[in-house]
């Protein structure tokens, strides 16, 4: 067919907009069938060698446009997340209030206005202590300052969830792991920072704070100062180095810790954060304390320098306010203020949130949702069979078939835990308003209690069924799965599970291959985290069970892992457990893959290479490092991108023979590392 003439600049400018719609339709991966192979080698650079450096090679044209670099795109999954992001402010921006009053949409447009005052949050706190700051009837404010409740300030801030003097968080008993107990840890000092610039930027902050309260500059900036020389004394209460003095600490009941540590006035403490709860005894409420830094918190404020109750007033009345990030987003552009509405969205509201986004991604027929919890649920089960064939087919339970069965036994126990529909949504206690505080402060105090009546209602009883609290479900805009070990237990959260990752093929080899290497390595990833250098010393149940594996199971299992800290992997005893996990979850996927497809009677060798792409394009881009170069970076416990791709794939003989590696290639290392 002859083109009708055209300009090359138009030309140009049609391609582009093609190329756009194309890279939409593509990402959202569920209007219909796609050409996967298409879409794939979009992403390739098949001019790099792909026995060199696979990461470059089925990597290398991928990139992120500017709008999803917006909303946080810097590699695959994170442009996943973008896409989600994306979605969801379309929605909210095609809409009226009239045309969908709920609370999502109620939030999100007070959280979008901007609009934000210091008083709401000082009026709510005033209805729970005395303020000096607030009631000075004169000059001179000190005469008062003896009335400060500073108890009941500490847990009327926790009611909004908001730290004091101390973080209370409420997470499984490491000993028993189906019940949710207290623990009472240092702040975070987030904001305080480490460094003298965000100490300086923090107390400019606090002044500005104080001056919205009515104070003069001169007395904003004195006091702005005495509040950050009291959080540095905070701070100061820590060890050197926190994280190397993170230890399992003994839970102990409430009357135990309040009678250890009388002038924190703990027992009063849960008994006013507790109010409106039928919490019963609360002496028996079992909590982990951190000894040390509350012992020396006790210490400081019995010393006359450190209690001035104007400082300790004015302090913890600006931590609510701070917590909430009053002001702090005033000046940013409206891509990133959208960001954080929705990310505030998430935790306050998920259920309402993942219900929106399942119809967004799947429409309003519950079927598709179901038929794709049946695909990964089918795909976990394959994964399950291929590891327990592995477990009993592996030399590490030689000669000990009690240690292998309580390995297949944890395996065979393994939950997957999806996102569930809810068929109406849960009712907020009263409507939202469109003030942005007063929502923020509703249903942060609403999930605070919520967090509070799981840990009373399974005092006595394990609760280990009941449905999550809100805000401590899945994350539906996260995209990171996760194994739990105290659960035994793979999270698979939405916005993973309606990501590209599961979209439908025009050709059934393909669809089959993109989803074993794509999201089956995702699943043999955490699955595999039970059985590694953590993992082995907890049990099917998810309890703390240390010397469940005999030594002689422990040294062959760390004499194949030793493998892994080879000089290959960069910072290999911090990245250990998931360089493990990466290599060995596609170990698992890839058999699992090769299995299925024998049994189906496919044989293509286009499936195998198909399945390593799919899971090389699962780390396309790059990790954000804290110094800002993210080119080769990893993050914490993970390698590079690029080396969590060639470094596992080096350990596969099958990717050498179907992409024909000579022994001598960069992706052929001599050494291959294999535990299962």
């Amino acid at each position: 067919m002859k083109l009708p003439r055209i300009t090359l600049s138009c030309l140009g400018l049609l391609l582009l907009l093609g190329h756009w719609h194309f890279g939409e339709a593509s990402e959202s991966g569920w209007d219909g069938e796609q050409d996967c192979q298409r879409l794939m080698v979009n992403d390739m650079d098949t001019g790099e060698a792909s026995c060199e450096n696979f990461h470059q090679h089925a990597c290398g044209n991928w990139y992120a446009n500017s709008t999803q670099r917006g909303f946080g795109a810097h590699d695959r999954r994170s442009q996943w997340a973008a896409l989600h992001k994306k979605r969801l402010v379309q929605h909210f921006g095609g809409l009226s209030l009239k045309a969908e009053s709920n609370h999502l949409a109620t939030f999100y447009g007070s959280c979008m206005s901007g609009l934000q005052s210091l008083r709401v949050y000082t009026e709510a706190l005033e209805r729970r202590a005395y303020w000096p700051l607030l009631n000075t009837s004169s000059a001179f404010a000190s005469a008062n300052d003896a009335a400060f409740d500073w108890v009941a300030a500490n847990a009327g801030l926790r009611r909004f969830g908001a730290q004091g003097l101390w973080r209370l968080l409420v997470q499984p008993n490491w000993q028993a792991a189906d019940q949710s107990i207290f623990y009472l840890l240092p702040p975070g000092f987030e904001l305080l920072g480490g460094n003298s610039m965000s100490e300086f930027l923090y107390q400019r902050y606090l002044k500005n704070l104080l001056m919205e309260l009515g104070l003069r500059v001169r007395r904003a900036s004195a006091l702005a100062e005495r509040l950050v020389k009291f959080e540095r004394d905070l701070r100061d209460l820590l060890p050197a180095d926190v994280e190397q003095t993170l230890v399992l600490r003994e839970p102990q009941s409430l009357s135990q810790l309040d009678q250890q540590l009388p002038q924190l006035q703990i027992r009063r403490y849960f008994d006013l954060l507790l109010q409106g709860l039928s919490s019963g005894a609360t002496e028996k409420l079992l909590v982990v304390a951190d000894l040390e830094y509350l012992s020396r918190l006790q210490r400081l404020l019995g010393r006359t320098d450190s209690a001035d109750p104007l400082v300790l007033s004015t302090w913890l009345l600006l931590q609510l306010p701070a917590h909430f990030e009053l002001h702090l987003h005033d000046d940013e552009k409206l891509n990133v203020r959208q960001r954080h509405c929705l990310e505030q969205l998430s935790q306050l509201l998920p259920r309402q949130l993942s219900q929106l986004q399942i119809r967004l991604s799947l429409g309003d027929d519950p079927v598709a949702y179901e038929a794709l919890v049946l695909r990964v649920q089918r795909l976990f089960d394959r994964l399950q069979l291929q590891f327990e064939r592995q477990l009993n087919e592996t030399d590490v339970f030689e000669a000990d078939r009690s240690t292998q069965t309580l390995a297949i036994q944890k395996l065979r126990d393994m939950r997957l835990v999806l996102p569930q529909i809810v068929p109406e949504e849960k009712p907020v206690s009263r409507p939202l308003s469109s003030n942005y505080d007063e929502n923020l402060l509703q249903l942060s105090q609403s999930r605070a209690m919520a967090e509070f009546r799981q840990v009373v209602d399974c005092q006595d009883q394990i609760c280990g069924d009941s449905p999550p609290v809100e805000g401590f479900g899945l994350d539906p805009l996260s995209v990171n799965a996760y194994y739990r070990l105290k659960q035994n237990a793979i999270e698979l959260p939405l916005g993973l599970l309606t990501s590209p990752l599961l979209q439908r093929c025009s050709n059934t080899i393909d669809q089959e291959a993109r989803q074993a290497g794509g999201m089956g390595s995702i699943l043999g990833h955490e699955m595999v985290h039970a059985f590694d250098y953590d993992g082995i010393n907890y049990d099917a149940t998810g309890q703390l069970a240390n010397g469940q594996w005999p030594p002689r199971a422990i040294v062959r299992f760390g004499l194949r892992a030793g493998c892994y800290l080879g000089a290959r992997y960069s910072n290999a005893t911090l990245t250990i457990n998931e360089n493990i996990a990466d290599t060995e979850g596609l170990r698992l996927a890839f058999e699992a893959y090769r299995h299925h497809s024998a049994y189906r009677g496919v044989t293509d060798p286009r499936g195998l290479k198909t399945f390593f792409v799919a899971f090389a394009q699962n780390w396309c881009g790059n990790a954000p490092s804290s110094g800002g170069d993210s080119s080769n970076a990893g993050t914490g416990q993970h390698a590079a991108h690029s080396e969590r791709v060639n470094n596992v794939l080096g350990n596969f003989p099958e990717f050498l023979e179907i992409f024909q590696c000579k022994a001598a290639s960069q992706m052929s290392p001599s050494e291959k590392c294999r535990i299962w």
